[in-house]
């Protein structure tokens, strides 16, 4: 099988700094849903910030200071002092779930391939999801489809034989993280 040219990945937390930015969080520096066809005139200004970015930033963070609350009972050492605030909160996670062992580091890469795959896509770059291959018929035919919110397979092999076309960033991401252990087992 050929694997699609992969550029150097970002970490979620580099693509989550350049998203903190004035720019990104300006109202209207994303497109999100569909602007074809009617639709109601508004009655009220709209937000002068763009909320899916800051909800989107807000929900990363809160998810990764989830993940180190409940993995607390490993220890960790202190940040180095000239690292970024989000940085050093990624390597402090990545640190304990290795202390953790057992499905901590695979539940880690989910969390961070989706951290990352979502900021990208919120900055316009559907590439992310094309890097992937199809959960169910392994070929490289994933596209993101905004109005959904979900990547689509586009191989008409995958559909004919009833297999879901359809995937959520987080079954990508476990599917992703499950295909890394199993090539790690082999």
């Amino acid at each position: 099988m050929i694997r699609p040219k992969e550029t150097e990945a970002q970490r979620p937390a580099d693509l989550l700094d350049e998203l903190d930015s004035p720019d990104w969080k300006r109202a209207g520096s994303t497109t999100t849903g569909s602007r074809i066809g009617r639709s109601a005139t508004r009655v009220h200004s709209p937000a002068p910030a763009n909320t899916t970015v800051l909800d989107h930033l807000s929900a990363c963070d809160g998810e990764v200071a989830d993940f180190i609350a409940k993995a607390r009972s490993a220890p960790a050492p202190a940040p180095e002092p000239g690292q970024p605030g989000r940085a050093a909160v990624y390597d402090r996670a990545r640190i304990q779930a290795e202390h953790l062992g057992m499905d901590w580091p695979a539940y880690l890469a989910a969390m961070e391939w989706r951290h990352a795959a979502a900021s990208a896509l919120l900055m316009g770059d559907t590439d992310v999801i094309r890097r992937e291959s199809c959960p169910s018929c392994r070929t490289w035919g994933l596209i993101w489809v905004e109005t959904h919110k979900a990547a689509m397979c586009v191989n008409r092999y995958c559909a004919e034989r009833g297999q879901p076309t359809m995937w959520t960033l987080a079954q990508l991401a476990a599917e992703r993280s499950g295909r890394r252990l199993q090539q790690i087992a082999n």
